[in-house]
């Protein structure tokens, strides 16, 4: 399955959650945010939520500073 990480084409073998892809690109959960086709995904949903085909997916990490 084809879908973009922060606009780079990504294969993914087969359908994994939003917390499966953290795992395998090795990304620290704390701080970071997740959109689905420009949709920010609450993080309590990672675990459920499958990736599908052609979807789009961008990662932020948060950062604090005064």
């Amino acid at each position: 399955m084809h879908i973009t990480v922060n606009d780079d084409p990504f294969q993914l073998e087969a359908v994994s959650t939003v917390e499966q892809l953290v795992t395998r690109l090795g990304l620290d959960p704390n701080g970071l945010a997740v959109a689905i086709n420009n949709n920010v995904l609450a993080k309590r949903l990672w675990p459920e939520h499958r990736l599908a085909p052609a979807d789009a997916v961008q990662f932020f990490q948060l950062v604090t500073g005064g």
